[in-house]
């Protein structure tokens, strides 16, 4: 990785003069220390005690990181017609001031960094993903592709634990539907059954619209200016407050009947793949037949470990196939991204005939340029550029409105080498929503820009990287960690990626999700048929 150095001796106190093949292997040594300081790293963290004045600067260099060097800040409040987080900042640094616990300051802080990360990636980072940066900061021996140092991850891990441990979630998945809600598994409780698809009709009393308003009027949420993800998206993931058991709910059953019953709260916040068909780590990839001229491939998430196996699978699939497939699906709902590296070679290298040339504009702020210490720019770089046979950068003008003194435009050339041809010679198909970010997005625009497939579904999430991959923000006081959008995209048809995602050529209306990746289930979806009819 560039920039990066072998900075380790071991931690647990080899003896090197008893040790001598150890002291001859680097690899192991670091393999030990990251085992070492991993196991560390996942004991309890002590809590922190924070002062008023530290919980008022940890807010206040929010808004400094946002007016700096985040892309989107203005834009979500001209363009999506949000708070401004400049307008915020006093109500927000009193309430970070008055914050009676570290599970209240908590809220707030995460309130105000999800305004300012309204658009791209803007997330706390789970202890998944705290993980996943300690192993690479220590394995690299620097500060990897987070630019923390590793001793600073316990106290970001305390915080991580904290998030979590405030959420409660019902024993089933919720399925959004517009702003209509369903269970997405059945459930039974005491011999009474709710089946899969059962409609959410009544929550204590009220209708889903009104009590997902009384939540956020009624909890800490009332003090979140900016979206709230999958908090609104699952309805019956909020706050734990006081001895809260779980709800009293009326469900509309497939069959047309109701049913009301208690629904008990489970502890947490639900499990980030819940279903059979979002699960990447139950079959990340599934290949199989809806007929006999249409095959069909589901990616749930692009795990960079399993690039290799996955593209073998599907070369497998393919070549059984004789090549008697006219249609392929590629199925990618609710992927919510990973590796650019499984993208290009699993699903875009495989696809080409000849090398694709395309070319994207990507605007970065001057502050965050001068800024952000040059090895680390080249790794948020060198991230999105490896795959290409040949990247071309050359700065241009600024788009019309956007101030040449704040910011820098990049026109960005990228040639995409071909590799081993599969088995495949028709029409491609790729199902995509809102649920489709990162570097899944970045295969969206890729496949939009090169004509490689029809796109069929909803926008996507907005949240790819054109120039710069996401960079971390670390708050200085109380150690929480933010990814959040580093580069500001613009889209083939001159829209803005973050503000819009990329459109897909056919759109469709929500209609949910598969629960399970079957052939008898997934002929049942509308968006599966819509390309099924597809002359």
């Amino acid at each position: 990785m560039p920039g990066a150095t072998d900075r380790f001796d071991s931690p647990v106190g080899t003896d090197r003069a008893r040790a001598p093949r150890l002291q001859a292997s680097g690899t192991f040594q670091r393999a030990c220390s990251c085992l070492v300081l991993l196991f560390s790293f996942l004991l309890p963290s002590c809590a922190p005690q924070l002062t008023p004045e530290q919980r008022r600067r940890d807010i206040e260099y929010l808004a400094m990181w946002a007016g700096d060097y985040h892309p989107c800040v203005e834009l979500n409040e001209s363009l999506k017609g949000l708070p401004g987080y400049k307008a915020l900042l006093p109500r927000y640094v009193e309430l970070a001031e008055t914050a009676r616990t570290n599970e209240d300051f908590l809220h707030i802080a995460w309130g105000y960094a999800n305004l300012i990360g309204a658009s791209g990636h803007g997330y706390l980072l789970d202890e998944e993903m705290l993980t996943g940066y300690l192993i690479d900061s220590l394995w690299t021996g620097a500060k990897g592709m987070s630019n923390i140092p590793w001793h600073q991850f316990h106290k970001a891990s305390y915080w991580a634990k904290l998030y979590d441990r405030s959420f409660v979630h019902p024993p089933f998945f919720v399925d959004r539907r517009g702003q209509e809600y369903f269970t997405g598994n059945d459930w039974s409780v005491w011999g009474r059954r709710i089946p899969k698809g059962s409609q959410i009709l009544r929550v204590n009393g009220m209708t889903c619209a009104a009590y997902r308003a009384s939540v956020q009027q009624t909890t800490w949420l009332r003090d979140v200016a900016g979206p709230v993800g999958g908090i609104g998206r699952h309805l019956l993931v909020v706050l734990e407050e006081g001895s809260f058991k779980g709800w009293n709910m009326v469900f509309g059953l497939p069959d047309g009947s109701e049913r009301e019953l208690f629904v008990p709260a489970s502890k947490g916040l639900p499990r980030r793949h819940p279903t059979a068909f979002t699960d990447w780590r139950k079959d990340n990839c599934i290949c199989l037949e809806l007929a006999e001229d249409v095959g069909y491939i589901r990616v749930k998430a692009m795990v960079h470990f399993l690039r290799q196996k996955d593209e073998k699978k599907i070369r497998r699939f393919l070549e059984a196939s004789g090549g008697a497939y006219k249609k392929l699906i590629i199925d990618i709902r609710r992927n919510g991204g990973g590796s650019t590296f499984y993208v290009y070679d699993t699903l875009i290298r495989p696809f080409l005939d000849e090398p694709a040339t395309y070319t994207q504009v990507t605007g970065v702020k001057r502050k965050f340029l001068l800024n952000t210490e040059p090895d680390y720019l080249e790794r948020l770089r060198a991230g999105l550029s490896i795959w290409a046979l040949e990247t071309q950068i050359e700065e241009i003008e600024p788009l019309e409105g956007f101030d040449p003194d704040d910011w820098t435009f990049f026109r960005i050339t990228r040639q995409v080498r071909p590799a081993d041809r599969y088995r495949f010679g028709g029409r491609l198909f790729v199902l995509m929503d809102g649920g489709c970010g990162s570097a899944t997005d970045t295969y969206i625009d890729a496949v939009k820009r090169t004509g490689l497939a029809t796109l069929v579904g909803q926008p996507s999430a907005g949240s790819m990287g054109g120039y710069l991959m996401a960079t971390t923000v670390r708050l200085p006081e109380s150690g929480m960690i933010f990814r959040m959008e580093a580069d500001l995209d613009v889209n083939a048809d001159g829209s803005l990626h973050e503000m819009v995602g990329v459109r897909p050529d056919v759109v469709l209306p929500d209609s949910g999700l598969p629960y399970r990746t079957d052939k008898e289930e997934l002929l049942k979806d509308p968006w599966v048929q819509t390309v099924l009819n597809e002359p």
